[in-house]
């Protein structure tokens, strides 16, 4: 048997994962390996998560998703087996040359990404419930950061949002709970595969999803800009403030702000729900980072952004 280490995550509840290839021939898995005890707790829920989603019936979607071989333990921590999937996280492309710069190309990544959703959603569909999405966010931000300077700022604005999705009801999907581009592997312009189901659920609000890859997608714009520089392709954009790519993706007016814009507002249309929420949608996104983040700085990021987020969508020129 050989294998090659794939990732190796630096987050508090970091893992190692290899892609195992048998001298026999058989299948490529996938072996994640915790490096400490919380990552432990985290592996263990993946493979309850995949085992679920095999439950589910995933249609079209199902040879996406890793499926569940066996557990392991190693040294008192358990180990996850899985199948591999095919394809290149959907990052390599998103970091290689000006890919950010191209309408094109980032629009083809955000089609990709919703047309995915769609059909999970599609395949996992349990009926309604009240969109109570915004106020459940509120409250994990109020456990994590009670005292924060910034707290006050970022619920007064999903205060704003509850008021603006109360009496509206979602349709509860399968949710992947970490939905963000390096998550989606791609090749030849498909889906092949979707990865890292530790956060997810068979029963949840879709617009986590949606809202994450969003986010996630806006977030890395300026990563290979120096500080203070200007973000080619992105007129406006430096790379200045807490996060500057998803407050030009959600207050500006060039064709990126409208890429995403119509990705939130095309996913709302898809779940049955009015277009004129995409905002709305992105700030809880924002929200849910900054309370469950497993990172600190990264969570504390998050929350600093929201609260200095306009209450309301800016006009657009």
């Amino acid at each position: 048997m050989c294998g090659v280490l794939m990732t190796a995550s630096k987050d508090p509840d970091a893992k190692l994962t290899y892609i195992t290839t048998t001298n026999t021939g058989a299948e490529r898995v996938a072996v994640k390996i915790p490096t400490t005890s919380r990552a432990g707790l985290a592996v263990e829920r993946e493979g309850r998560m995949l085992v679920d989603l095999r439950r589910l019936g995933l249609g079209r979607i199902s040879s996406t998703v890793p499926r569940y071989v066996s557990s392991l333990h190693v040294q008192g921590r358990p180990v996850l087996v899985s199948s591999a999937v095919a394809g290149t996280p959907m990052s390599v492309a998103y970091h290689r040359g000006l890919h950010t710069a191209r309408p094109g190309l980032v629009r083809a990544d955000l089609d990709l990404a919703l047309g995915w959703l769609r059909e999970l959603w599609d395949v996992s569909q349990r009926g309604d419930a009240a969109l109570t999405w915004a106020r459940d966010t509120a409250a994990g931000l109020c456990g994590r950061w009670d005292g924060h300077p910034s707290l006050e700022a970022a619920l007064s604005r999903l205060e704003m949002v509850e008021g603006r999705m109360s009496g509206l009801h979602c349709t509860q999907t399968a949710v992947h709970g970490d939905f963000w581009f390096g998550n989606v592997l791609v090749d030849h312009g498909t889906v092949t595969g979707v990865v890292d189901w530790e956060a997810g659920s068979t029963v949840g609000c879709p617009l986590r999803d949606l809202a994450r890859f969003a986010i996630s997608y806006s977030l890395y714009l300026d990563r290979h800009t120096r500080p203070g520089a200007r973000v080619l392709g992105h007129r406006g954009l430096r790379r200045d403030g807490a996060a500057p790519g998803v407050t030009y993706a959600l207050e500006g007016d060039g064709w990126f702000s409208g890429a995403v814009r119509s990705f939130l507002a095309d996913g709302l249309t898809a779940l049955r729900l009015p277009r004129s929420l995409w905002y709305d949608v992105a700030l809880v996104g924002v929200a849910e980072v900054a309370a469950s983040a497993n990172d600190d700085g990264f969570g504390e990021r998050h929350l600093e952004l929201l609260s200095g987020l306009a209450l309301r969508p800016r006009r657009r020129r």
